[in-house]
């Protein structure tokens, strides 16, 4: 009598585990759902993106930062500029956050004509 218990238990979970399963399935199929591995872009985001980064090799080599703390400082910077670049106005209110006792906004200002290299008032992750 106690096997037939557990084997109708073990037949009822081998059920329901394939009911998840073919869920999950049917939910990535109509696309609601992606089982992708974690990705340097915000997965949560649903603005338009104008930017992204170079690969991450490059900016590996370039850097000297890892693939994973690469990530980490882009998906900070997403949080902050969902766009993939920031204005100078942007930058130094972020700058300001740092640097909450005094005025850092001269500071900012030469910290985001460096960063600008192209001049063209935006400045990208890289």
């Amino acid at each position: 009598m106690l096997t037939l218990e557990w084997e109708s238990e073990g037949l009822q979970t081998v059920g329901i585990v394939v009911i998840i399963f073919a869920s999950l399935k049917l939910l990535h199929l109509l696309g609601l759902i992606d089982f992708s591995e974690d990705t340097v872009e915000d997965e949560m985001e649903m603005a338009t993106v104008r930017h992204r980064p170079e690969a991450l090799e490059l900016l590996e080599a370039q850097s000297k930062f890892t693939k994973k703390e690469l990530q980490i400082l882009y998906r900070g910077f997403k949080n902050e500029c969902p766009s993939g670049v920031v204005n100078e106005e942007t930058f130094k209110e972020i700058y300001s956050q740092f640097f909450p006792q005094g005025d850092s906004t001269n500071y900012a200002h030469f910290l985001f004509n460096a960063f600008d290299t192209d001049h063209n008032g935006s400045v990208s992750f890289e």
